[in-house]
């Protein structure tokens, strides 16, 4: 093992149990992509490959160099993953926020339209009371009418069956009144005759 191999082991030890309280403590911390666990990993890798690199640089080492840059760039990409899903979350957030804010929108109007739909109801039912209150109310007076008109007829034909009548009786008293002059002329008849007979009767015997 040569020196530049002793060094990069030494380093490479020495910053593990630099990282490693670091690394436990960070093991406490919330994980997730909006917990600060994540981001303080990706300091410490940040840190953990530019000591690489200064120390590469000052030795001359380019393997410790190439090292310390795949370090930062597994630290950038992971920086951008981070990012990405961060922006998605953001964006999902926003999402579900305009979605619950057109659902609220669409509830929103659901409710007016239940309410138009229900005033609507009984405006129509109201209307159809009215309708239905004046229909009985026109059949009511036609019932009246026709009541009233049969109630004229009916007085109407009494009125005539009685005048009727009455010339039925006037004719018949008229009738009587005629057998009756006609009785009283029979009746004065007879007396003259019998008057007649007893003038004649009484001259034959006083002759």
């Amino acid at each position: 093992m040569n020196v530049r191999d002793l060094s990069r082991t030494t380093l490479d030890a020495w910053l593990r149990v630099t990282r490693l309280p670091l690394d436990a403590a960070s093991q406490l911390l919330p994980n997730g992509d909006h917990g600060p666990r994540t981001p303080v990993m990706l300091v410490v890798d940040r840190l953990d490959a530019t000591i690489r690199d200064r120390v590469g640089m000052l030795l001359g080492d380019d393997v410790l160099q190439e090292d310390a840059r795949k370090r930062r760039v597994a630290a950038d990409e992971r920086q951008r993953a981070l990012e990405l899903r961060l922006d998605a979350e953001r964006k999902k957030q926003e999402s579900d926020a305009r979605l619950a804010k057109q659902q609220e929108a669409a509830d929103a109007r659901r409710e007016q339209a239940e309410r138009a739909a229900t005033q609507q109801k009984q405006a129509v039912e109201h209307e159809r009371e009215q309708h239905t209150q004046e229909i009985e109310k026109s059949a009511k007076k036609q019932q009246q009418a026709v009541e009233e008109a049969e109630r004229r007829q009916k007085a109407t034909s009494e009125r005539k069956a009685k005048e009727q009548r009455l010339r039925v009786l006037d004719t018949q008293a008229d009738a009587l009144e005629v057998e009756d002059d006609a009785l009283t002329a029979r009746d004065e008849a007879l007396r003259l005759k019998k008057a007649a007979s007893a003038t004649k009767a009484a001259r034959k015997r006083s002759s």
